[in-house]
């Protein structure tokens, strides 16, 4: 036999086993793999809502005022589908202990598919800054909550929303990371002068 027959041969023996060797691989179930998210280095810039706080926010999310109250703003991460919903209330010392109570009652009203609501402190006397940061696992449609207040004249507050259904297990990352970013809001924040008249 001569050497190119020799090597046309081995050629198609080499491909035919190639072929061979994947049919009936179609039918076989792959494991479900689950989105890499990683974070970029967050750069953070200042932001003054239409209310009487100022705070910084990561340099990638978008702060939308709703068209619908002056006191209601959206933080939107659009790389992660993600929406801090927040709103600022006015208290007085008559709606004070009703609207903290009622600020509480939104998070633990997800308490049925939350097994369990972990709690995070934040004080600050000199910035007359208390706050709490809500993680609630399971599959509760918001993972993370906050609240900010001076317990005198102000409530800030904001629940983390995904735009589309998710598990918490291919999101934990990240509601890590808003989590950081809420943290830092918390810390970044201060009441502008006409708050200090109220």
């Amino acid at each position: 036999m001569s050497r190119p027959r020799i090597t046309l041969l081995l050629a198609l023996a080499c491909m035919l086993a190639a072929v061979s060797c994947r049919q009936g691989r179609e039918g076989v179930p792959r494991p479900e793999g689950l989105l890499r998210i990683e974070r970029t280095d967050t750069l953070y810039r200042a932001f003054s809502p239409r209310f009487p706080l100022t705070f910084e926010i990561p340099s990638q999310a978008v702060a939308e005022a709703d068209s619908t109250s002056p006191d209601w703003l959206n933080i939107v991460y659009p790389h992660y589908g993600a929406t801090l919903w927040c709103s600022y209330v006015a208290l007085t010392p008559e709606t004070r202990d009703a609207r903290l109570a009622e600020s509480r009652e939104l998070v633990y009203v997800h308490a049925s598919k939350s097994p369990s609501i972990s709690v995070q402190r934040y004080d600050d006397e000199s910035r007359r800054i208390h706050a709490l940061l809500y993680y609630l696992s399971g599959e509760a449609a918001t993972p993370l909550q906050f609240e900010v207040t001076d317990s005198v004249s102000s409530l800030f507050r904001g629940a983390l929303y995904f735009d589309a259904p998710v598990r918490s297990d291919s999101v934990a990352p990240v509601v890590g990371y808003i989590a950081d970013d809420v943290a830092h809001l918390i810390e970044t924040l201060q009441y502008t002068p006409a708050h200090a008249h109220q």
